[in-house]
């Protein structure tokens, strides 16, 4: 197929921007809480950034990373043009044209030949860049193809499974403590103080250690500045949260006087299953698997139970190591044995700006990874992700539908995916690898093509992730820079792809005409009717001639997914969206709501509440089995027990130190920003951390090269002193390894690739999630 020549819309993230404005709307792209700024640009620069205290989302507050975000737009990597690779390995320029019919004849082929099972998407969506979403996935639905890997399926989208058969849950719907409600709040592998988990973190976890009535628990091996103020620290073992979940569960279950029978009786079943595989943990054994005393196990089982009300926060430490999946089961059950789930102040369901929605296909047999047999699940709509960590084998397995192309967008795999050696392996077995990106990344090196975009700041952008309970934000934010003349947006690049390999064809004339009045209530009725008709239900179809059809009357036809989003929600939770807009719009019809949700979005680039959950009965709407029962024992949640009563902490005399890899602290953001200079002061910022007793008995000092070796790679780093570690255990922080031109334009790597030092087959057997948080490595002095 030959990819149809067309010219750059102005529409495209096209209109001219001014080269100076002052106190423009955004948000910092840096993590996942994208707090609220404000921007100055001169000469087409950011040159100042603050708070925005217009944002009701974050209302003022931003860390130290925001203010650096000019690093991220501003840089020696950043792409001009398309690029191809050729045979001696360097890249040469190509137009557009070239580019894409190269790559959709080559597509096209693969599918032909091998099928569709053998073309992959391998990203989607950085930390607050998803406007790409809906139109990626959609090309790839319409290829037929079900391998998509995102970088959210390395950490957490086991969560969504749990929920799902716990629940009955919609997976767009996210299981999260109610914080400002809560009185008892259990944190674990988590160090919210500095991963700023919550707006905010600071100011809240100090005013909670403050209130006499409320109580915070923190289990983490490691004291932090999370840990100092909790009345309680459960200094668990690394990698060991499931034997202590698991033994926390089993003083509940043996103490009928902790439950909530009346929850227990009344909104659950199948808890003598539950309590039947409880019956094998000892608690005395996990203690000490733990190394806990069994004290301590009872004292946390007691908060949850007498906290009046109480909720657990988690992250990445508890969602990379072993038994993962368990692990977020067990929080679960735990909330749910004590009567902490759908209750203010408990555990509650966070909405996300895309609506609740039960697929009929729910129960059907899930896309399988060819290599494992892994499931992709269901996390953050209904298009199932698989976790990263399986891809590179998804390549390598022999097998005739294995993966011979992949499209990478929004990743870089070699420095953000487990096995870094193993990426690189895969890689080279590609018949073709395209990367759309901003920047030159390390992966990006070893394309076929590389196609640029612009950065979060230079385009027409928005992010799902949820934004506060009980309120349903959107942010979408027009952009403030002008990007490299022939960046196109992902949303034009998806649509050029899925055209030039003809599996949609031009939109109807009748579509382009009903299009014109599609932004007031009556057209869009006619236009939305038109479009279904003249589509016959084809996904792809609907979306890309939405996007080019209706897209010629919005600032950029990315915009048509924002619209129709917006009318989504008139359609799918019209409750939620009037408790938002009030009592004046009852009598609306959803098309005249669908209009009004986009004309609050586009007016407020500073954000703009579009729905709230009833937050007084927050099981409404999730918990949806037909009898309105929790399932409290899944099948393969009772054989993990088994398998986890049964399994000894792993350890290897050869490498003796349990590995955390990839935490975070104030100057990591994942592997977004590739500029050193944007990191402040002192220095090294990439290093070694273990406890002095370790350090004494191997001879190392503060500064000194230490080499860490696993049995998939090793790297060298200065050595720091923590005395907040536990010996034996040691870690190093995410984001680094990225390789930038000195001044002298020679490549420098800058830290270390801990995802060098991972096995990607040392991962959950469920998820696939990858075990970066318990890797076992030796440490020795150079």
């Amino acid at each position: 197929m030959t990819a149809p020549t067309r010219p750059v819309p102005a529409s495209v993230s096209r209109t001219p921007l001014p080269l100076n404005a002052s106190d423009q709307p955004t948000v910092c792209v840096l993590c996942s809480h994208n707090c609220g700024l404000r921007v100055d640009v001169v000469d087409g620069r950011i040159a100042d950034v603050r708070a925005d205290e217009s944002n009701p989302i974050t209302h003022g507050y931003v860390c130290n990373k925001g203010f650096q975000i000019a690093h991220y737009a501003h840089h020696e990597q950043r792409l001009e043009h398309p690029l191809r690779r050729k045979e001696d390995g360097s890249f040469e320029r190509v137009s557009w044209d070239e580019a894409l019919e190269d790559i959709c004849a080559r597509l096209s082929s693969i599918r032909e030949e091998h099928g569709p099972r053998a073309i992959g998407l391998i990203g989607i969506g950085g930390q607050a860049n998803h406007m790409d979403a809906a139109y990626g996935l959609t090309w790839l639905n319409a290829v037929g193809s079900k391998k998509w890997f995102n970088a959210f399926a390395q950490e957490k989208h086991q969560h969504f499974l749990v929920d799902h058969w716990l629940f009955d849950s919609t997976p767009t719907v996210f299981f999260h403590p109610d914080q400002p409600r809560t009185k008892t709040l259990v944190v674990m592998g988590s160090n919210p103080r500095i991963s700023n988990r919550g707006h905010a973190a600071n100011d809240y976890f100090k005013a909670f250690a403050e209130d006499p009535e409320r109580r915070l628990v923190v289990v983490d091996p490691r004291e932090t500045e999370t840990s100092r103020a909790a009345d309680r620290h459960v200094r668990v073992a690394p990698g060991a949260d499931v034997w202590f979940l698991l033994a926390v569960a089993k003083s509940l279950v043996a103490n009928e006087g902790m439950l909530d029978a009346a929850f227990v009786q009344d909104k659950t079943q199948d808890f003598d299953a539950l309590r039947g595989a409880l019956e094998s943990v000892d608690v005395p054994t996990m203690a000490r698997r733990c190394g806990l005393r069994v004290d301590e196990i009872h004292a946390v089982a007691d908060e949850l139970a007498s906290g009046e009300p109480a909720a657990i926060m988690w992250d990445l430490a508890v969602e990379q190591t072993p038994f993962s999946t368990l692990v977020s089961y067990l929080i679960r059950i735990l909330t749910i044995l004590t009567g902490n789930v759908g209750r203010p102040g408990g555990m509650v369901f966070m909405e996300t700006a895309t609506p609740p929605h039960l697929s009929p296909k729910r129960f059907e047999e899930p896309e399988r990874a060819l290599a494992s047999g892994i499931q992709a699940i269901s996390a953050l709509g209904g298009f199932g992700m698989f976790s990263p960590t399986l891809a590179p084998e998804e390549v390598l397995v022999d097998h005739p539908e294995r993966m011979r192309a992949a499209v990478v967008e929004g990743a870089n795999p070699l420095l953000s995916f487990s096995d870094t050696s193993l990426w690189r392996e895969a890689c080279a077995k590609l018949d073709l690898l395209v990367v759309i990106e901003p920047t030159m990344t390390e992966t990006a090196m070893l394309a076929d093509y590389v196609l640029p975009t612009p950065v979060g700041y230079e385009k027409w952008e928005t992010a799902g992730f949820p934004k506060g309970y009980p309120e349903v934000y959107v942010q979408l934010r027009p952009p403030v820079l002008p990007g490299p003349e022939e960046a196109l947006p992902e949303p034009e690049i998806y649509a050029r792809l899925v055209e030039g390999m003809g599996l949609v064809g031009e939109p109807p004339e009748k579509l382009h005409q009903l299009a014109r009045n599609a932004l007031e209530p009556a057209g869009a009725a006619a236009y939305f009717a038109a479009l279904q008709e003249a589509s016959g239900g084809n996904e792809a179809k609907v979306i890309f001639w939405g996007y080019r059809t209706l897209g010629e009357h919005l600032p950029s036809p990315a915009l048509v997914a924002v619209w129709a989003q917006a009318h989504q929600n008139a359609f799918m939770r019209r409750e939620s969206v009037l408790r938002s807009l009030g009592d004046d719009w009852k009598d609306a019809n959803p098309f005249e709501l669908g209009a009004e949700l986009f004309r609050r979005i586009m007016d407020h680039p500073e954000g703009v509440e579009i729905a709230r959950a009833d937050a007084e009965n927050p099981l409404a709407g999730n918990l949806n089995h037909p009898d309105g029962r929790v399932r409290l024992a899944p099948e393969p949640m009772l054989e993990e027990i088994a398998r986890a009563v049964d399994s000894e902490p792993q350890t290897d005399a050869e490498r003796p130190f349990v590995l955390a890899a990839g935490l975070r602290t104030r100057w990591t953001a994942n592997t977004i920003q590739r500029d050193p200079a944007w990191r402040k002061g002192r220095g090294p910022h990439c290093e070694l951390h273990l406890a002095p007793v370790d350090a004494e008995r191997l001879g190392i000092a503060k500064g000194d090269a230490v080499r860490v070796a696993t049995h998939r790679g090793e790297l060298v780093l200065p050595a720091a002193l923590d005395a907040r570690c536990l010996p034996g255990h040691v870690w190093i922080p995410n984001g680094f390894g990225a390789a930038y031109p000195d001044e002298n334009g020679e490549l420098v790597v800058q830290g270390g690739n801990c995802n060098e030092l991972i096995d990607a087959r040392d991962r959950d057997p469920i998820s696939g999630c990858p075990h970066a948080k318990y890797t076992l490595c030796s440490v020795e002095p150079i």
